[in-house]
């Protein structure tokens, strides 16, 4: 007897091992959308343009850490 009741509960354990389907988890929307592009104005300063390097900067940072969760997300463990 057992050695059937052994079998049962190794059974119960192994089930909760099983995969769940082969579906993504939900990606938020606040990580779907980036900084909209940075308009150039013509002319200006060196100053301006600095200031405009720093805000691509930045908005390829909101992009690319964006991007990594979304990443994390679809690929966990990698």
């Amino acid at each position: 007897m057992k050695p059937i009741i052994a079998t049962a509960l190794l059974a119960l354990a192994l089930g909760g091992c099983q995969s769940r389907g082969g579906s993504l988890a939900e990606i938020p929307d606040e990580l779907l959308t980036c900084q909209g592009a940075l308009a150039w104005r013509r002319g200006g300063t060196q100053r301006d343009v600095a200031v405009h390097v720093t805000d691509l900067r930045a908005a390829h940072g909101d992009c690319q850490g964006k991007l990594g969760a979304v990443r994390s997300i679809a690929r966990p463990g990698q």
